[in-house]
């Protein structure tokens, strides 16, 4: 059995928020959206998952492709959490 592990991902929730945010601190959804991702640690791939992104790394563990692979949890966050 294998796991996804998504970081911050942009889904219409997410899109949301960002507004919310935005019209709370009367700024834009650009400045909303990188305080947002300032306020989890930062990003180092600059910008949220797209959901598209996370469904195709779901897909590809769950086709043929992946039979071999077992036993994984896969870390999908643009680099949120430093890894080696």
């Amino acid at each position: 059995m294998n796991s996804v592990a998504p970081g911050f991902t942009e889904t219409e929730a997410a899109v949301r928020l960002i507004e919310r945010l935005a019209a709370e601190a009367g700024t834009d959804t650009t400045t909303a959206r990188q305080g947002l991702m300032n306020s989890l640690g930062g990003i180092p791939l600059g910008r949220p998952n797209r959901p598209d992104e996370v469904a195709e790394l779901v897909a590809f563990l769950a086709s043929d492709r992946a039979s071999s692979i077992t036993g994984s949890e896969y870390v999908i966050d643009g680099g949120n959490i430093p890894t080696v």
